[in-house]
Protein backbone atom coordinates (compact mmCIF):
# COMPACT_ATOMS: atom_id res chain seq x y z
CA UNK A 1 0.00 0.00 0.00
CA UNK A 2 1.35 3.41 -0.92
CA UNK A 3 0.77 6.60 1.06
CA UNK A 4 -1.77 7.64 -1.56
CA UNK A 5 -3.80 4.50 -0.83
CA UNK A 6 -4.13 5.09 2.92
CA UNK A 7 -7.21 7.12 3.75
CA UNK A 8 -10.57 6.93 5.46
CA UNK A 9 -11.92 5.40 2.25
CA UNK A 10 -9.23 2.69 2.50
CA UNK A 11 -10.52 1.65 5.92
CA UNK A 12 -14.13 1.84 4.79
CA UNK A 13 -13.58 -0.28 1.67
CA UNK A 14 -11.65 -2.88 3.68
CA UNK A 15 -14.74 -3.38 5.82
CA UNK A 16 -16.96 -3.43 2.74
CA UNK A 17 -14.99 -6.55 1.77
CA UNK A 18 -14.82 -8.03 5.28
CA UNK A 19 -18.32 -7.20 6.55
CA UNK A 20 -20.53 -6.34 3.55
CA UNK A 21 -23.76 -7.27 5.37
CA UNK A 22 -22.94 -5.36 8.58
CA UNK A 23 -24.96 -2.23 9.14
CA UNK A 24 -22.81 0.83 8.52
CA UNK A 25 -25.26 3.70 9.00
CA UNK A 26 -28.67 4.04 10.65
CA UNK A 27 -30.56 7.33 10.77
CA UNK A 28 -34.20 8.30 11.17
CA UNK A 29 -35.18 7.09 7.72
CA UNK A 30 -32.52 4.67 6.42
CA UNK A 31 -30.54 1.57 7.32
CA UNK A 32 -27.55 0.89 5.09
CA UNK A 33 -25.11 -2.01 5.13
CA UNK A 34 -21.47 -1.51 4.23
CA UNK A 35 -22.14 -2.87 0.74
CA UNK A 36 -25.14 -0.59 0.23
CA UNK A 37 -23.32 2.49 1.51
CA UNK A 38 -20.33 1.72 -0.72
CA UNK A 39 -22.57 1.48 -3.78
CA UNK A 40 -24.16 4.85 -3.02
CA UNK A 41 -20.76 6.46 -2.41
CA UNK A 42 -19.55 5.11 -5.75
CA UNK A 43 -22.58 6.43 -7.61
CA UNK A 44 -22.21 9.87 -6.07
CA UNK A 45 -18.46 9.96 -6.74
CA UNK A 46 -18.93 9.26 -10.44
CA UNK A 47 -21.81 11.73 -10.67
CA UNK A 48 -19.57 14.44 -9.19
CA UNK A 49 -16.89 13.67 -11.77
CA UNK A 50 -19.49 13.84 -14.53
CA UNK A 51 -20.50 17.29 -13.22
CA UNK A 52 -16.93 18.49 -13.65
CA UNK A 53 -15.75 18.24 -10.03
CA UNK A 54 -11.98 17.71 -10.01
CA UNK A 55 -9.49 16.76 -7.28
CA UNK A 56 -8.94 19.73 -4.98
CA UNK A 57 -12.34 21.31 -5.68
CA UNK A 58 -14.32 22.17 -2.57
CA UNK A 59 -17.70 20.61 -1.81
CA UNK A 60 -19.63 22.29 1.02
CA UNK A 61 -21.79 20.12 3.28
CA UNK A 62 -24.59 21.82 5.23
CA UNK A 63 -26.57 18.81 6.43
CA UNK A 64 -27.68 17.22 9.65
CA UNK A 65 -25.86 13.99 10.46
CA UNK A 66 -27.01 10.82 8.80
CA UNK A 67 -26.41 8.51 5.86
CA UNK A 68 -26.44 11.35 3.24
CA UNK A 69 -23.76 13.27 5.15
CA UNK A 70 -21.55 10.18 5.42
CA UNK A 71 -22.15 9.31 1.76
CA UNK A 72 -21.14 12.78 0.60
CA UNK A 73 -18.00 12.88 2.74
CA UNK A 74 -16.80 9.49 1.50
CA UNK A 75 -17.58 10.39 -2.13
CA UNK A 76 -15.44 13.53 -1.79
CA UNK A 77 -12.55 11.43 -0.52
CA UNK A 78 -12.94 8.92 -3.33
CA UNK A 79 -12.39 11.55 -6.02
CA UNK A 80 -10.02 13.87 -4.12
CA UNK A 81 -12.49 16.72 -3.57
CA UNK A 82 -12.27 18.64 -0.28
CA UNK A 83 -15.39 18.55 1.90
CA UNK A 84 -16.10 21.86 3.65
CA UNK A 85 -17.96 20.91 6.83
CA UNK A 86 -20.32 23.75 7.71
CA UNK A 87 -21.61 24.35 11.22
CA UNK A 88 -25.39 24.89 11.05
CA UNK A 89 -25.24 26.68 14.41
CA UNK A 90 -23.55 29.67 12.79
CA UNK A 91 -25.30 32.84 11.64
CA UNK A 92 -25.81 33.56 7.88
CA UNK A 93 -23.02 36.15 7.91
CA UNK A 94 -20.56 33.69 9.42
CA UNK A 95 -21.51 31.00 6.89
CA UNK A 96 -21.15 33.60 4.13
CA UNK A 97 -17.59 34.47 5.14
CA UNK A 98 -16.55 30.81 5.22
CA UNK A 99 -18.09 30.16 1.80
CA UNK A 100 -16.30 33.18 0.40
CA UNK A 101 -13.02 31.88 1.76
CA UNK A 102 -13.49 28.26 0.67
CA UNK A 103 -15.15 29.02 -2.71
CA UNK A 104 -17.01 25.71 -3.06
CA UNK A 105 -17.96 24.48 -6.50
CA UNK A 106 -21.02 22.72 -5.07
CA UNK A 107 -23.04 22.67 -1.85
CA UNK A 108 -25.10 19.80 -0.43
CA UNK A 109 -27.81 21.14 1.86
CA UNK A 110 -31.32 20.44 3.03
CA UNK A 111 -34.19 22.94 2.82
CA UNK A 112 -34.26 23.68 6.56
CA UNK A 113 -30.93 25.51 6.18
CA UNK A 114 -31.84 27.65 3.16
CA UNK A 115 -31.83 30.85 5.27
CA UNK A 116 -28.27 30.15 6.41
CA UNK A 117 -27.06 30.38 2.81
CA UNK A 118 -28.74 33.74 2.18
CA UNK A 119 -25.38 35.57 2.24
CA UNK A 120 -23.36 32.86 0.47
CA UNK A 121 -22.19 31.97 -3.02
CA UNK A 122 -22.86 28.26 -2.71
CA UNK A 123 -22.03 27.24 -6.28
CA UNK A 124 -24.24 24.48 -7.65
CA UNK A 125 -26.69 23.42 -4.93
CA UNK A 126 -27.92 19.87 -4.35
CA UNK A 127 -30.90 19.58 -2.02
CA UNK A 128 -30.99 16.64 0.37
CA UNK A 129 -34.34 15.89 1.95
CA UNK A 130 -34.03 14.85 5.60
CA UNK A 131 -36.99 12.52 5.23
CA UNK A 132 -35.27 10.43 2.54
CA UNK A 133 -37.61 11.35 -0.30
CA UNK A 134 -37.25 8.49 -2.83
CA UNK A 135 -37.97 10.98 -5.62
CA UNK A 136 -35.60 13.68 -4.38
CA UNK A 137 -32.56 14.91 -6.28
CA UNK A 138 -30.00 13.36 -3.94
CA UNK A 139 -31.68 9.96 -3.84
CA UNK A 140 -31.91 9.92 -7.63
CA UNK A 141 -28.14 10.38 -7.84
CA UNK A 142 -27.00 7.87 -5.20
CA UNK A 143 -29.35 5.14 -6.38
CA UNK A 144 -28.35 5.43 -10.05
CA UNK A 145 -25.25 4.14 -11.86
CA UNK A 146 -25.86 6.19 -15.01
CA UNK A 147 -22.76 8.38 -14.60
CA UNK A 148 -19.79 6.05 -14.35
CA UNK A 149 -16.54 6.75 -16.21
CA UNK A 150 -14.03 3.97 -16.70
CA UNK A 151 -11.79 4.88 -13.76
CA UNK A 152 -11.47 7.19 -10.80
CA UNK A 153 -8.67 9.80 -10.99
CA UNK A 154 -5.16 9.16 -9.70
CA UNK A 155 -4.82 11.06 -6.44
CA UNK A 156 -1.76 12.59 -4.75
CA UNK A 157 -0.61 11.12 -1.44
CA UNK A 158 -0.93 14.40 0.47
CA UNK A 159 -4.48 15.56 -0.15
CA UNK A 160 -7.09 17.11 2.09
CA UNK A 161 -10.27 15.15 2.84
CA UNK A 162 -12.08 17.92 4.70
CA UNK A 163 -11.83 21.41 6.14
CA UNK A 164 -13.28 22.32 9.53
CA UNK A 165 -13.38 26.03 10.25
CA UNK A 166 -12.16 26.96 13.72
CA UNK A 167 -12.59 30.32 15.39
CA UNK A 168 -9.64 32.71 15.26
CA UNK A 169 -8.20 35.19 17.73
CA UNK A 170 -8.79 37.97 15.19
CA UNK A 171 -12.45 37.03 14.87
CA UNK A 172 -12.04 35.30 11.50
CA UNK A 173 -12.22 31.49 11.40
CA UNK A 174 -9.48 29.36 9.88
CA UNK A 175 -10.06 26.38 7.61
CA UNK A 176 -8.23 23.47 9.24
CA UNK A 177 -7.27 21.01 6.49
CA UNK A 178 -7.08 17.33 7.38
CA UNK A 179 -5.80 14.73 4.95
CA UNK A 180 -7.50 11.41 4.39
CA UNK A 181 -4.51 9.63 5.91
CA UNK A 182 -4.66 11.85 9.02
CA UNK A 183 -8.34 11.04 9.51
CA UNK A 184 -7.58 7.34 9.03
CA UNK A 185 -4.72 7.44 11.56
CA UNK A 186 -6.95 9.19 14.09
CA UNK A 187 -9.77 6.71 13.48
CA UNK A 188 -7.51 3.68 13.92
CA UNK A 189 -5.96 5.15 17.05
CA UNK A 190 -9.37 5.77 18.61
CA UNK A 191 -10.68 2.36 17.56
CA UNK A 192 -7.70 0.44 18.96
CA UNK A 193 -7.55 2.43 22.21
CA UNK A 194 -11.25 1.82 22.87
CA UNK A 195 -11.07 -1.87 21.82
CA UNK A 196 -13.75 -1.47 19.17
CA UNK A 197 -14.89 -4.47 17.12
CA UNK A 198 -17.13 -4.99 14.10
CA UNK A 199 -20.04 -5.48 16.53
CA UNK A 200 -19.69 -1.93 17.88
CA UNK A 201 -22.65 0.43 17.54
CA UNK A 202 -22.02 4.15 18.04
CA UNK A 203 -24.75 6.42 19.38
CA UNK A 204 -23.67 9.49 17.39
CA UNK A 205 -24.91 12.71 18.99
CA UNK A 206 -21.93 15.02 18.36
CA UNK A 207 -22.30 16.70 14.94
CA UNK A 208 -19.87 15.61 12.25
CA UNK A 209 -18.86 19.21 11.59
CA UNK A 210 -17.26 18.95 15.06
CA UNK A 211 -14.04 16.93 15.37
CA UNK A 212 -15.37 14.87 18.31
CA UNK A 213 -18.27 13.64 16.20
CA UNK A 214 -16.14 13.10 13.11
CA UNK A 215 -13.43 11.09 14.89
CA UNK A 216 -15.92 8.65 16.38
CA UNK A 217 -17.79 8.13 13.11
CA UNK A 218 -14.46 7.54 11.39
CA UNK A 219 -13.53 5.04 14.11
CA UNK A 220 -16.67 3.04 13.29
CA UNK A 221 -15.65 2.88 9.62
CA UNK A 222 -12.21 1.72 10.77
CA UNK A 223 -13.50 -1.18 12.87
CA UNK A 224 -16.50 -2.20 10.77
CA UNK A 225 -19.04 -0.97 13.30
CA UNK A 226 -22.30 0.91 12.84
CA UNK A 227 -23.04 4.63 13.17
CA UNK A 228 -26.48 5.27 14.69
CA UNK A 229 -27.26 8.94 14.13
CA UNK A 230 -29.53 10.79 16.54
CA UNK A 231 -31.85 13.35 14.95
CA UNK A 232 -30.98 17.01 15.33
CA UNK A 233 -34.31 17.70 17.06
CA UNK A 234 -34.21 14.69 19.39
CA UNK A 235 -34.27 15.51 23.11
CA UNK A 236 -32.65 13.47 25.89
CA UNK A 237 -35.59 11.02 26.32
CA UNK A 238 -35.75 10.38 22.57
CA UNK A 239 -32.00 9.75 22.38
CA UNK A 240 -32.17 7.36 25.34
CA UNK A 241 -34.96 5.47 23.57
CA UNK A 242 -32.79 5.33 20.43
CA UNK A 243 -29.86 3.98 22.46
CA UNK A 244 -31.96 1.06 23.69
CA UNK A 245 -33.81 0.46 20.43
CA UNK A 246 -30.56 0.20 18.46
CA UNK A 247 -28.53 -1.47 21.25
CA UNK A 248 -25.79 1.14 21.03
CA UNK A 249 -22.58 0.09 22.75
CA UNK A 250 -20.54 3.30 22.73
CA UNK A 251 -21.06 7.07 22.78
CA UNK A 252 -19.60 10.41 23.71
CA UNK A 253 -22.86 12.28 24.24
CA UNK A 254 -22.37 15.69 25.82
CA UNK A 255 -23.29 15.76 29.54
CA UNK A 256 -26.35 17.93 28.86
CA UNK A 257 -27.73 14.98 26.86
CA UNK A 258 -26.60 11.99 28.91
CA UNK A 259 -26.69 13.27 32.50
CA UNK A 260 -30.51 13.77 32.54
CA UNK A 261 -30.84 10.05 31.75
CA UNK A 262 -30.23 9.31 35.44
CA UNK A 263 -33.87 10.20 36.13
CA UNK A 264 -35.29 8.39 33.07
CA UNK A 265 -34.96 4.70 33.92
CA UNK A 266 -31.78 4.31 31.83
CA UNK A 267 -31.33 0.63 32.78
CA UNK A 268 -34.34 -1.14 31.29
CA UNK A 269 -35.23 -4.73 32.19
CA UNK A 270 -31.81 -5.00 33.74
CA UNK A 271 -30.05 -3.96 30.53
CA UNK A 272 -27.94 -0.93 29.65
CA UNK A 273 -26.46 -1.54 26.16
CA UNK A 274 -23.86 1.22 26.55
CA UNK A 275 -20.49 -0.33 27.39
CA UNK A 276 -18.07 2.51 26.59
CA UNK A 277 -18.40 6.25 27.23
CA UNK A 278 -15.87 8.90 26.23
CA UNK A 279 -15.83 12.21 28.08
CA UNK A 280 -13.57 15.10 28.93
CA UNK A 281 -10.62 15.05 31.31
CA UNK A 282 -8.75 17.50 33.50
CA UNK A 283 -11.95 19.10 34.81
CA UNK A 284 -10.99 18.37 38.41
CA UNK A 285 -14.25 16.56 39.28
CA UNK A 286 -14.28 13.15 37.55
CA UNK A 287 -16.86 11.92 40.10
CA UNK A 288 -19.55 13.33 37.82
CA UNK A 289 -19.13 10.09 35.85
CA UNK A 290 -19.69 7.82 38.88
CA UNK A 291 -23.23 6.90 37.83
CA UNK A 292 -22.05 5.84 34.37
CA UNK A 293 -19.32 3.58 35.77
CA UNK A 294 -21.23 2.20 38.74
CA UNK A 295 -24.94 2.24 37.87
CA UNK A 296 -24.57 1.42 34.17
CA UNK A 297 -21.45 -0.77 34.42
CA UNK A 298 -20.08 1.27 31.52
CA UNK A 299 -16.36 1.96 31.08
CA UNK A 300 -15.55 5.70 31.07
CA UNK A 301 -12.41 7.26 29.62
CA UNK A 302 -11.57 10.95 29.52
CA UNK A 303 -9.49 12.72 26.94
CA UNK A 304 -8.12 15.91 25.43
CA UNK A 305 -7.69 16.96 21.83
CA UNK A 306 -8.13 19.57 19.14
CA UNK A 307 -9.47 19.99 15.63
CA UNK A 308 -5.88 20.39 14.43
CA UNK A 309 -4.84 16.93 15.70
CA UNK A 310 -8.01 15.30 14.31
CA UNK A 311 -9.77 14.72 17.63
CA UNK A 312 -8.72 13.14 20.90
CA UNK A 313 -4.94 13.05 21.38
CA UNK A 314 -4.93 11.70 24.96
CA UNK A 315 -6.99 9.23 26.95
CA UNK A 316 -7.16 8.44 30.66
CA UNK A 317 -9.11 5.59 32.26
CA UNK A 318 -11.60 6.36 35.00
CA UNK A 319 -9.53 4.94 37.86
CA UNK A 320 -6.63 7.18 36.82
CA UNK A 321 -9.00 10.15 36.48
CA UNK A 322 -9.97 9.68 40.13
CA UNK A 323 -6.33 9.38 41.17
CA UNK A 324 -5.23 12.37 39.05
CA UNK A 325 -8.35 14.56 38.71
CA UNK A 326 -6.56 17.41 36.92
CA UNK A 327 -4.81 15.20 34.37
CA UNK A 328 -5.81 14.90 30.74
CA UNK A 329 -4.08 11.52 30.43
CA UNK A 330 -1.41 9.89 28.32
CA UNK A 331 -0.86 10.46 24.59
CA UNK A 332 -2.65 8.05 22.29
CA UNK A 333 -0.50 5.61 20.36
CA UNK A 334 -0.46 7.68 17.15
CA UNK A 335 0.41 10.99 18.87
CA UNK A 336 3.67 12.24 20.42
CA UNK A 337 3.33 15.05 22.97
CA UNK A 338 5.70 17.31 24.85
CA UNK A 339 5.89 20.64 26.70
CA UNK A 340 7.76 23.46 24.92
CA UNK A 341 8.86 26.93 25.92
CA UNK A 342 8.13 29.91 23.59
CA UNK A 343 11.39 29.28 21.69
CA UNK A 344 10.51 25.65 20.96
CA UNK A 345 12.76 24.03 23.57
CA UNK A 346 11.56 20.91 25.35
CA UNK A 347 10.98 21.64 29.03
CA UNK A 348 11.87 19.28 31.91
CA UNK A 349 9.16 17.28 33.64
CA UNK A 350 6.98 19.41 35.88
CA UNK A 351 7.77 22.75 34.24
CA UNK A 352 4.92 24.81 32.80
CA UNK A 353 4.86 25.47 29.07
CA UNK A 354 2.80 24.96 25.94
CA UNK A 355 1.30 21.54 25.20
CA UNK A 356 2.58 20.49 21.76
CA UNK A 357 1.81 17.47 19.59
CA UNK A 358 2.91 15.74 16.40
CA UNK A 359 2.10 12.58 14.52
CA UNK A 360 0.26 11.31 11.42
CA UNK A 361 -3.05 12.91 12.46
CA UNK A 362 -1.61 16.46 12.52
CA UNK A 363 -3.35 18.93 10.22
CA UNK A 364 -1.90 19.89 6.85
CA UNK A 365 -2.33 23.57 7.72
CA UNK A 366 -4.94 26.31 7.46
CA UNK A 367 -6.60 27.00 4.12
CA UNK A 368 -5.09 30.07 2.44
CA UNK A 369 -3.45 31.21 5.68
CA UNK A 370 0.28 30.54 5.57
CA UNK A 371 1.03 32.83 8.49
CA UNK A 372 -1.34 31.05 10.85
CA UNK A 373 -0.13 27.66 9.58
CA UNK A 374 3.49 28.54 10.32
CA UNK A 375 2.60 29.84 13.76
CA UNK A 376 0.72 26.65 14.63
CA UNK A 377 3.21 24.19 13.14
CA UNK A 378 6.46 25.95 13.99
CA UNK A 379 9.43 24.06 15.52
CA UNK A 380 8.12 20.83 14.00
CA UNK A 381 5.25 20.53 16.47
CA UNK A 382 1.59 21.49 16.53
CA UNK A 383 1.35 24.33 19.05
CA UNK A 384 -1.89 23.79 20.98
CA UNK A 385 -2.04 27.23 22.57
CA UNK A 386 -2.80 25.48 25.88
CA UNK A 387 -0.54 25.63 28.91
CA UNK A 388 0.33 22.44 30.74
CA UNK A 389 2.89 20.20 32.39
CA UNK A 390 4.03 16.59 32.01
CA UNK A 391 5.16 14.39 34.89
CA UNK A 392 7.96 11.81 34.81
CA UNK A 393 5.52 9.08 33.70
CA UNK A 394 4.35 11.09 30.70
CA UNK A 395 1.03 12.01 32.30
CA UNK A 396 -0.18 15.41 31.04
CA UNK A 397 -1.91 18.17 33.00
CA UNK A 398 -3.85 21.08 31.49
CA UNK A 399 -3.27 24.37 33.31
CA UNK A 400 -5.04 26.95 31.19
CA UNK A 401 -5.78 28.27 27.73
CA UNK A 402 -2.99 30.48 26.48
CA UNK A 403 -5.14 31.74 23.62
CA UNK A 404 -8.06 32.82 25.85
CA UNK A 405 -10.33 30.26 24.26
CA UNK A 406 -13.76 29.77 25.83
CA UNK A 407 -15.13 26.22 25.57
CA UNK A 408 -18.87 26.07 26.04
CA UNK A 409 -20.88 22.89 25.48
CA UNK A 410 -18.12 21.39 23.34
CA UNK A 411 -17.89 24.46 21.08
CA UNK A 412 -15.02 26.94 20.84
CA UNK A 413 -15.56 30.68 21.29
CA UNK A 414 -12.85 33.29 20.96
CA UNK A 415 -13.57 36.51 22.88
CA UNK A 416 -12.58 38.70 19.93
CA UNK A 417 -15.59 37.44 17.97
CA UNK A 418 -17.96 38.59 20.70
CA UNK A 419 -16.11 41.87 21.33
CA UNK A 420 -16.49 42.78 17.66
CA UNK A 421 -20.28 42.78 17.96
CA UNK A 422 -20.15 45.20 20.89
CA UNK A 423 -17.81 47.48 18.93
CA UNK A 424 -20.66 48.17 16.50
CA UNK A 425 -23.05 49.37 19.23
CA UNK A 426 -22.98 53.19 19.52
CA UNK A 427 -24.14 53.11 23.15
CA UNK A 428 -21.08 51.06 24.19
CA UNK A 429 -17.88 52.84 25.20
CA UNK A 430 -15.90 49.71 25.99
CA UNK A 431 -16.65 46.00 26.25
CA UNK A 432 -14.92 42.69 26.67
CA UNK A 433 -15.88 39.12 27.40
CA UNK A 434 -14.38 36.15 29.18
CA UNK A 435 -15.23 32.59 30.07
CA UNK A 436 -16.87 31.89 33.42
CA UNK A 437 -17.74 28.54 35.06
CA UNK A 438 -21.13 27.10 34.11
CA UNK A 439 -22.67 23.94 35.56
CA UNK A 440 -24.45 22.92 32.37
CA UNK A 441 -22.00 23.93 29.64
CA UNK A 442 -18.64 23.80 31.42
CA UNK A 443 -17.99 27.43 30.56
CA UNK A 444 -20.22 30.29 29.47
CA UNK A 445 -19.53 33.62 27.80
CA UNK A 446 -19.82 36.60 30.12
CA UNK A 447 -19.67 40.16 28.76
CA UNK A 448 -18.51 43.22 30.68
CA UNK A 449 -19.94 46.44 29.25
CA UNK A 450 -19.07 50.10 29.81
CA UNK A 451 -21.79 52.39 28.46
CA UNK A 452 -21.28 55.81 26.92
CA UNK A 453 -22.12 58.70 29.27
CA UNK A 454 -25.91 59.18 29.45
CA UNK A 455 -26.49 56.11 27.24
CA UNK A 456 -29.04 53.45 28.10
CA UNK A 457 -28.93 49.81 26.98
CA UNK A 458 -30.55 46.83 28.67
CA UNK A 459 -29.46 43.20 28.71
CA UNK A 460 -32.54 42.32 26.66
CA UNK A 461 -31.64 44.88 23.99
CA UNK A 462 -28.08 43.59 23.79
CA UNK A 463 -29.31 40.01 23.39
CA UNK A 464 -31.67 41.09 20.60
CA UNK A 465 -28.83 42.79 18.71
CA UNK A 466 -26.69 39.65 18.88
CA UNK A 467 -29.38 37.60 17.17
CA UNK A 468 -28.48 36.71 13.57
CA UNK A 469 -25.05 38.31 14.06
CA UNK A 470 -23.30 35.40 15.72
CA UNK A 471 -24.03 31.79 16.65
CA UNK A 472 -26.21 31.22 19.70
CA UNK A 473 -23.53 29.43 21.72
CA UNK A 474 -21.20 32.44 21.25
CA UNK A 475 -23.65 34.98 22.65
CA UNK A 476 -23.15 36.23 26.21
CA UNK A 477 -25.13 34.25 28.77
CA UNK A 478 -24.25 36.85 31.39
CA UNK A 479 -23.80 40.61 31.08
CA UNK A 480 -22.35 42.86 33.78
CA UNK A 481 -22.38 46.64 33.42
CA UNK A 482 -19.17 48.15 34.82
CA UNK A 483 -17.53 51.58 35.06
CA UNK A 484 -14.28 50.45 33.44
CA UNK A 485 -12.43 47.33 32.29
CA UNK A 486 -9.09 46.16 33.69
CA UNK A 487 -6.30 46.80 31.18
CA UNK A 488 -2.51 46.74 31.32
CA UNK A 489 -0.36 49.82 30.53
CA UNK A 490 -0.47 48.94 26.82
CA UNK A 491 -4.26 48.77 26.80
CA UNK A 492 -4.55 44.98 26.63
CA UNK A 493 -7.66 43.64 28.31
CA UNK A 494 -6.91 41.48 31.34
CA UNK A 495 -9.45 38.75 30.67
CA UNK A 496 -8.21 36.50 33.46
CA UNK A 497 -9.30 39.12 35.98
CA UNK A 498 -12.72 39.23 34.34
CA UNK A 499 -13.07 35.44 34.55
CA UNK A 500 -12.41 35.57 38.27
CA UNK A 501 -15.22 38.02 39.01
CA UNK A 502 -18.35 36.47 40.57
CA UNK A 503 -21.37 35.55 38.45
CA UNK A 504 -24.73 36.44 39.96
CA UNK A 505 -28.27 35.50 38.81
CA UNK A 506 -29.19 39.11 38.04
CA UNK A 507 -26.47 39.18 35.35
CA UNK A 508 -28.19 36.52 33.23
CA UNK A 509 -28.83 37.71 29.68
Amino acid sequence: MTAADFSLDTLFRANVRLHPANEAAVDRTQRLTYAELDMRVDHLAHWLLARGIAPGDRIAILLTDGAPYLTTLLACGRIGAIAVLLNWRLAPGEIGWIMGNAEPAMTFTNPRFSDLLAQSDAGETVEVDEQHDPHGAFEAVVSSADHKPSALPDLPAERALYMMYTSGTTGRPKGCMQSGSAVASSALGFSVRRHFSAQERLLSTNPMFHVVGMQQVAAMLACGGCCVFAGRDDDSPAILDLLHREACTTSSAFPQISFPWQAMNPVRDGVMPLQKYTGGAGMGKPQIYDFIEDDWDCRVVGGYGQTEICGFATFIDYTDMLAHPKSIGWPMQHVEMTILDPEGNVLPHGEEGEICMRGPSTMMGYWRNDEASEAALGHGWLRSGDLGTMDDRGLLYLLGRAKELIKTGGENVYPAEVDAIFAEMPEVLDAGCAGVPDKQWGEAVKAFVVLQPSASLSREEITARFKDQIAGYKRPRYIEFVDQLPRDPLGKLLRRELSERPVTPDQAA
